[in-house]
């Protein structure tokens, strides 16, 4: 059986807005969920003492940059001065 003889039969109404609905609710779901992920990792992160740190690359839009990192939560803290950056790339 052809694909869109196939889809006609699992879609009897052979209509392709059902599956572009479908696929809808699918990102809209994946997208609520990103939003709960992003919020309790930001609880997580506020509440967190950040008492050990390490030194890690951190990526955001436009940069790739070393940074003080909590190594519980993740949350990145601060710059490093000119010569710890220095030191972490040569050791790198």
């Amino acid at each position: 059986m052809s694909n869109s003889l196939k889809n006609l039969a699992d879609n009897p109404s052979g209509s392709i807005f059902i599956d572009m609905d479908a696929k809808r609710k699918r990102v809209d779901k994946l997208l609520s969920d990103k939003w709960k992920i992003e919020r309790e990792l930001e609880q997580i992160q506020a509440n967190c003492k950040h008492e050990n740190t390490v030194i890690k690359q951190v990526t955001d839009e436009t940069s790739s940059l070393p940074r003080h990192v909590c190594e519980s939560c993740g949350r990145p803290l601060g710059y490093l001065s000119p010569e710890q950056a220095k030191d972490f790339l040569e050791k790198s």
